[in-house]
């Protein structure tokens, strides 16, 4: 008989441990372990939901951890995170940010849930990447900027109710990130620059006549 109750346990626990792995294998992904391409501070919230437990900043600052999943619930809601100075999103091939929502593809668990990602380089001009489902990519291709510092995600979920309400952000990162890229120098070319350099000439062509 015992030695039946442990075949039986061996047996479940080995099952766990295959649907385990199949959640996570399924979906192909890996979250990146360098901090540096994650966000580093949020600036600004607004959460929705008078049961929401999960209000904290720090929900969603830093490296995705499996083993330990804290999200920020917005509830209708909506977080402005600053990625950091010297470790801006850069457009390059492919997805360039990845927000990561509790989802049951990548998490293992919970509904996926909506949101629209917008991007900015001031906190004043905002470029929207689209909507989301759960853990999802973003390319900064999609809008007019090169390269983006601040992240905005926007709760599109109308539910408010429960402990996780809403899109549930457990973290956001930049897959391909660094410093400002160097521009070219601009020449002044106004119709005004031109008219004044003419009249500088003019009044110098002038002075050397006067010479003679």
């Amino acid at each position: 008989m015992l030695e039946r109750k442990l075949s039986y346990m061996i047996i479940s626990l080995i099952l766990m441990l295959s649907l385990s792995f199949t959640a996570f294998a399924a979906d192909g992904r890996t979250a990146g372990t360098d901090s540096r391409a994650y966000a580093n501070a949020v600036v600004e919230k607004e959460l929705g939901g008078t049961t929401n437990f999960n209000t904290y900043d720090h929900y969603i600052i830093g490296v995705v951890d499996i083993n330990k999943i804290e999200p920020l619930s917005l509830g209708g809601g909506y977080v402005i995170v600053d990625m950091g100075a010297n470790e801006l999103i850069l457009d390059e091939e492919g997805d360039d940010l990845r927000v990561y929502e509790k989802d049951q593809i990548f998490y293992g668990k919970d509904t996926p849930e909506a949101y629209e990602v917008f991007v900015s380089q001031d906190m004043q001009t905002w470029e929207s990447l689209g909507e989301g489902l759960g853990t999802d990519e973003f390319d900064l291709a999609d809008s007019k900027l090169n390269w983006a510092r601040y992240v905005k995600i926007e709760d599109r979920e109308t539910t408010t109710t429960g402990r996780e309400p809403g899109s549930d952000i457990d973290a956001v990162e930049a897959l391909h990130f660094g410093e400002e890229p160097k521009s070219a120098v601009p020449v002044p070319s106004t119709p005004g620059f031109t008219v004044v350099f003419s009249l500088l000439a003019f009044v110098g062509l002038i002075f050397l006549e006067k010479k003679k």
